[in-house]
């Protein structure tokens, strides 16, 4: 095919098609950079509500609601009831338990407990059927854990009116342990 068109023709009508192009190419270019623009601005929009969404819910978790604060009482008055309990003292289960380290043949002529007792010297006066019933105490004491440091300190012969069945007074000095019970 034969161009029949002037040179200058031919070189305006290239001109005109770079021309063209170059215009499609800005305006490309100028959607892309708005785009860009726009998907910055979303995504800075996007991280700054979740900022505010994380700072609110740090706000929550540190200030304590009423029922939080009731639970945080709650928790305060059950260690001080824990604290109280772990002291208790079931008086009933150490006479008890000094009842079951008596031998046979063998009373107690009088027992007094209360807190001071605990850790100090204890004198019990125990009746007895024989004498020789002090060494059998004397072996169920140091085997409880109720009682330590066990010392002998006598034996006396009864003159009481029921002095037929316990003729023997027995006198040991004993420290009461305290047993926490629950």
């Amino acid at each position: 095919m034969i161009n029949l068109m002037p040179y200058d023709m031919k070189k305006q009508t290239i001109a005109a098609r770079i021309n063209v192009m170059l215009f499609k190419y800005v305006v490309i270019l100028g959607f892309s950079a708005v785009f860009l623009v726009l998907a910055c601005s979303v995504t800075y929009l996007f991280l700054i509500s979740i900022k505010a969404n994380a700072e609110n819910q740090i706000k929550i978790n540190t200030t304590s609601s009423p029922i939080q604060k009731q639970a945080n009482i709650f928790r305060t008055n059950l260690s001080v009831a824990q604290s109280i309990l772990g002291q208790q003292v079931n008086y009933s289960d150490i006479v008890m338990e000094i009842g079951e380290i008596m031998p046979e043949g063998m009373v107690l002529d009088s027992l007094k407990l209360d807190d001071s007792t605990f850790g100090t010297n204890l004198v019990l006066k125990v009746l007895s059927t024989s004498a020789d019933n002090e060494t059998k105490l004397k072996h169920n004491i140091e085997g409880s854990t109720l009682f330590s440091n066990y010392k002998f300190q006598s034996t006396n012969s009864s003159t009481k009116d029921d002095a037929t069945k316990y003729s023997f007074i027995i006198e040991v000095s004993v420290t009461v342990n305290r047993k926490v019970t629950l």
